[in-house]
């Protein structure tokens, strides 16, 4: 089947996730332990591998998924949930997210998605974290008919209920959408679970993905004159 519309990560996909690191460097350093207690409930809430993963399994809805993966940071430092669900929303949802206001996009991005909507492509969003205001500082929201995140759904990626949903917004099978990331086991595996087709950006040794390229230039050239659009 043709592709029609083409879902897109967004951290370390549309911009180089270094730069995120550089300019977040100072909260970094000040929050250290919270951050490394949050990449922990993250991949827990992630990883369906871990026992704790169905420990604490959500059932689609945002407002369960932040409650469970606030318990899962208070289990590692004793601080009552409340102050853990402020102090998310304050570093995560707020401060980290101001830090997107000098961040470019990765060089040919911005070309490549006027190629797609000129050409009539229905364009989506799907992130881990929420990805509007993200979008807005970096001056990408008006490429997308849609951008969605994970938590709303109750479960990050590789969870297939975020894919159908993003299908969903979009109006159109899986089959006919080409979903783009930069993590194999995330994005890709994710992807080709509920029947989409897809792309990794980065290293192609052994990956599933359908193409693999390093410069979205050259994800432009293989998506218009090679065999991007007829997967």
């Amino acid at each position: 089947m043709a592709i029609q519309a083409l879902g897109f990560d967004l951290d370390g996909t549309l911009y180089p996730a270094w730069k995120m690191y550089s300019a977040s460097a100072g909260l970094a350093f000040r929050y250290a332990r919270f951050l490394q207690a949050f990449a922990k409930a993250r991949k827990i809430l992630r990883d369906h591998d871990q026992k704790l993963r169905y420990e604490y399994q959500t059932e689609g809805d945002r407002a369960a998924f932040r409650e469970m993966q606030a318990s899962i940071v208070a289990d590692q430092i004793p601080l009552p949930i409340d102050t853990i669900k402020t102090i998310i929303d304050t570093i995560i949802y707020g401060k980290v997210e101001e830090s997107f206001l000098n961040l470019k996009p990765y060089p040919d991005l911005i070309p490549c998605l006027k190629a797609l909507r000129s050409a009539g492509f229905r364009l989506g969003i799907l992130s881990d974290l929420p990805p509007n205001r993200k979008l807005a500082l970096m001056g990408l929201e008006k490429f997308f008919d849609c951008s969605l995140c994970s938590e709303d759904f109750g479960a990050l990626k590789p969870d297939s209920r975020s894919f159908l949903a993003l299908a969903s917004a979009l109006d159109l099978s899986p089959s006919s959408i080409l979903y783009v990331g930069n993590k194999e086991a995330y994005d890709i595996r994710g992807a080709r679970s509920v029947g989409m087709k897809t792309a990794l950006l980065g290293c192609g040794k052994s990956s599933e993905a359908d193409f693999c390229f390093h410069h979205w230039k050259d994800f432009n050239s293989w998506f218009f004159e090679g065999s991007g659009r007829s997967l």
